[in-house]
């Protein structure tokens, strides 16, 4: 995760955004649609592998599970060797592990390079938003930043439902290869062109950066994001046989393409509304659509008006909860902007892996409808801990002194996140 800000920038012509952003959100594209993809060829996945769809959905826990935990330690360890270097190596390295994926023979194989690929993608998401800032004079960092983010958005409107389709009409080894192509072609450019030498400050230990989770008020504001990422993934990582299952549909990539612009949607009503009214309302309000959605999926999902309908509802409500979570997070610790948003990444990530090895396990031993009830239950004990959460700040937190500009400065270039639902 970015660690500061960085603190010598690259010389920049006066009101320009030096162009090598556009290869860092190709690398962002990459990642996302890595992903976001196994979730729309499962089933091809799970026929030519022999295993169940439950199983193949550890592709997804394995990859979460190790961008979650990994991250911080991986941040620890690179932080000893140039940024740029850091960054560009891990792109390749993540072409390179999809390749392997597309290639893998047996399934414990394919296993194994999902491990890898979630290795290297947690190394070179948050290196591309720091640098990527770097690459843009001071008062156009913001816009940069968003630059890079759009590489992620873009994978879950376009990339995942093109992944699908390709994986569906041409085998799911075809769909890694497409990410491993589109990485392949940010690594080479990135290789040609250079990126900047990002000098800094002192590193973070592995210590100073789990150090929030010592806080009660910080590990309580962070758990509602981990139940309500498990409750999407539980669903969203088996929605191909779901919807295969329910409408009797073999190619569900323009109900992905439905979704993904519906994630679209959220992510830019999030951060209008949080400034607006704040982050609690929005908070609160999308746990709650999250778990009559998920309450209803069952019964929705019956005919493709309805599908198109509560899919593309589900997209807005998961992602609009996104940026209000940063904000309240923002809030509470200031001054740890950088560290208690790198958590918030993680716990993301721990989520998606929970919610994608708990819905195996459920597909295993009961109906598809318990993860419905599994998914609504996820949501609404995350609404319970967000309340909860919110009366012991107001009865028992000390008022704590706004954040200064270059705290609010260094929590932008923080925003490490994958802007996932």
């Amino acid at each position: 995760m970015p660690n500061e800000m960085p603190t010598a920038l690259p010389i920049q012509k006066a009101g320009r955004i030096d162009p090598r952003i556009a290869l860092l959100a190709l690398g962002m594209f990459a990642l996302g649609t890595d992903a976001f993809v196994i979730a729309g060829v499962l089933p091809v996945i799970a026929k030519e592998m022999n295993v169940t769809a439950g199983l193949a959905g550890q592709l997804v826990t394995v990859f979460s599970l190790t961008y979650g935990l990994g991250s911080p330690f991986l941040a620890a360890l690179a932080s000893r060797w140039p940024r740029n270097r850091v960054l560009i190596g891990s792109l390749g390295l993540f072409c390179l592990a999809n390749v392997g994926s597309a290639l893998a023979p047996t399934f414990p194989l394919l296993l194994l390079t999902r491990v890898l690929a979630g290795c290297f993608a947690a190394t070179y998401a948050p290196l591309a938003y720091t640098i990527g800032t770097s690459l843009a004079p001071p008062e156009k960092r913001g816009q940069a930043l968003a630059l890079v983010v759009i590489g992620l958005t873009a994978a879950t409107v376009l990339g995942s439902p093109l992944g699908t389709w390709i994986g569906e009409h041409a085998g799911w080894r075809v769909s890694f290869g497409l990410v491993a192509l589109l990485a392949g072609i940010a690594f080479v450019a990135l290789l040609f062109c250079g990126l900047p030498k990002v000098m800094e400050s002192e590193a973070l230990s592995l210590k100073a950066r789990l150090a929030p989770i010592a806080e009660p008020r910080l590990l309580l504001a962070l758990i509602p994001a981990l139940m309500w990422n498990m409750g999407i993934y539980a669903i969203y990582t088996y929605i191909a046989p779901l919807l295969q299952h329910s409408l009797s549909v073999t190619d569900i990539s323009g109900l992905l393409l439905v979704f993904g612009l519906g994630v679209m949607v959220g992510n830019w009503s999030g951060g209008v509304i949080a400034d607006r009214y704040g982050p609690t309302r929005p908070l609160a309000s999308s746990l709650v659509v999250l778990a009559l959605v998920f309450a209803t999926l069952s019964l929705s999902t019956t005919t493709l008006l309805g599908a198109l309908i509560v899919l593309f509802i589900w997209g807005v409500a998961g992602s609009l909860v996104f940026i209000p979570q940063q904000h309240r997070l923002l809030g509470l610790a200031p001054k740890h902007a950088n560290v208690v948003l790198a958590l918030n990444n993680s716990t993301l990530y721990l989520g998606i892996a929970g919610g994608a090895a708990l819905g195996g396990v459920i597909l295993h031993t009961a109906s598809e409808t318990m993860l419905d009830w599994f998914a609504t239950g996820c949501a609404l004990l995350a609404f319970l801990v967000l309340f909860l959460s919110l009366q012991i700040n107001r009865h028992s937190r000390k008022r704590e002194a706004p954040p200064t500009p270059q705290v609010e400065e260094t929590a932008v270039v923080a925003l490490a996140n994958e802007e996932m639902f």
